[in-house]
């Protein structure tokens, strides 16, 4: 299971301290992971998220969905003869964590462009991965997914750069919106460049678990055309959409004076745009391209562009460890929440991060805003981050019907608050874990699956993103 120099190191594959195990309970199971039934997976702690925590709780999962959620005792009880019985002692259980932005297929990116402002950090970006092949691409989005799951990640927000990268996550166990990101094109090149990308004509080709959403990236990549014909494009299609929004000073002044590093690349990728002499919310909002949009980073935002994305946008993504690597400001959550507008957090790529440990954003917002309580933060990374990119009628919180997607968490609960406990300590490092769609893909803190073959290619990607930038790969 070693990655090499594939991606950030791996913490070593250790199994966690063995809690007891009855016959029938925890270990086979494990080891039947494909194998889906009635199961009873109860734990210390069980924080359903939609309802207050439940000492001594449980989840009743048949097949591939939650069946019922209360208490160990209730549920044993009226549970069918049938039922496999799984405990987790001194655990805490959580719904899989939603990461409601990330680019899975930069993973092999991580550490080769170092911390820089936006505009800086970019083009060394583009240039690191201008040699990969279409493979390395492929493969660095598979080392994301099982990156994701040993996080306690079940369900993304991802830009998504073609099929296979889809096709793999979705294989691994990851859930949620992909988009498909358009950029540099002319509006009219919509339909043969959808073709081009392989974007599905039948939206349920990836199962009930995915989505395939469309992103026109940003307003200094994609022109106002481009902006609203994705917009209309989207809705034609019922499918979501996502857009990088007001994430740098360098984006400001593009759109203010058509001045600043990021210039060129408007006048190259985003065709008919002219400064609005603006700030990116009142822009987009001026072209439609704000309703039901996830508006992604929101770092440079007025009070008056929080009133207008509460009345327009789906939801919003913050990125705060991401945003600190490129040197931009984290946003102030608090007024979106008072507003009632649905917020997630997420990673954004290994590229621009030190790893897709969601709960390391968590805190990191935490230490940023210090008014959010436990609670709220726990939200964030799981129902909010769901809300935010419309996928919450089956993740983000543990409610019979929803998908059976469930993170368990090794850490002690201190004066029985146990979201404080997640958020201090949760994390990659006391996952013990992971189900999804109702198929456990994590157990003692390692993958039950891994794609030793992408591990392989991902290191060679990230050998040749060292190579193209002229830095060292050690």
């Amino acid at each position: 299971m070693e990655r090499g120099s594939a991606a950030s190191p791996r913490t070593p594959c250790v199994a966690r301290r063995h809690h007891d195990i009855n016959e029938g309970t925890l270990g086979p199971p494990f080891r039947r992971a494909g194998v889906l039934g009635v199961r009873l997976i109860s734990a210390q702690w069980v924080l359903p998220v939609s309802v207050p925590p439940i000492r001594d709780g449980a989840v009743l999962v048949e097949g591939d969905r939650i069946v019922a959620v209360g208490t160990l005792a209730q549920l044993d009880a009226s549970a069918p003869p049938e039922t496999t019985r799984e405990h987790f002692d001194g655990c805490v259980l959580t719904p899989g964590l939603v990461n409601a932005h990330t680019h899975l297929t930069l993973t092999a990116l991580a550490g080769v462009v170092p911390p820089a402002p936006f505009a800086e950090w970019l083009p060394s970006l583009v240039a690191a991965m201008k040699p990969w092949e279409i493979e390395d691409h492929e493969a660095s989005g598979v080392i994301g997914a099982e990156e994701s799951l040993l996080a306690g990640v079940t369900v993304v927000g991802d830009i998504a750069y073609g099929t296979a990268e889809v096709a793999s996550a979705s294989r691994a166990g990851l859930g949620g919106v992909y988009y498909w990101e358009l950029l540099g094109i002319h509006a009219e090149q919509i339909t043969a460049e959808l073709a081009r990308l392989r974007y599905p004509a039948d939206p349920a080709k990836y199962g009930p678990r995915v989505v395939c959403g469309l992103s026109p990236h940003s307003p200094y990549t994609s022109g106002p055309e481009l902006l609203r014909a994705v917009h209309d494009t989207a809705g034609e299609l019922r499918v979501p959409v996502a857009i990088h929004i007001a994430e740098s000073q360098a984006e400001l002044d593009v759109l203010r004076d058509g001045s600043g590093p990021l210039s060129q690349v408007a006048t190259r990728t985003a065709f008919g745009f002219t400064p609005p002499g603006t700030g990116t919310v009142p822009y987009l909002a001026s072209l439609g391209a704000l309703v039901a949009t996830t508006a992604v980073h929101v770092c440079h935002v007025s009070p008056q562009d929080i009133e207008v994305l509460t009345h327009t946008a789906r939801g919003i993504v913050t990125c705060p460890r991401s945003n600190r690597y490129l040197s931009n400001p984290v946003p102030q959550i608090a007024p979106f929440l008072a507003a009632g507008v649905p917020v997630g957090v997420g990673t954004d790529s290994s590229a621009s991060n030190h790893d897709l440990d969601l709960l390391a954003e968590i805190r990191e917002l935490r230490d940023a805003e210090r008014g959010l309580s436990p609670e709220a933060l726990l939200a964030i990374a799981t129902l909010g981050g769901a809300e935010a990119i419309g996928v919450d009628e089956g993740f983000g919180s543990l409610e019979p019907g929803k998908f059976a997607d469930l993170t368990v968490f090794d850490i002690v609960v201190v004066d029985d608050e146990p979201a404080r406990a997640v958020v201090q300590s949760g994390g990659r490092r006391t996952v013990r874990a992971v189900m999804s769609g109702g198929v456990w893909r994590v157990a003692d803190g390692c993958l039950l699956v891994t794609d030793h073959g992408a591990a392989r290619r991902g290191a060679h990607a990230t050998a040749v993103a060292h190579s193209a930038l002229g830095t060292d790969s050690a």
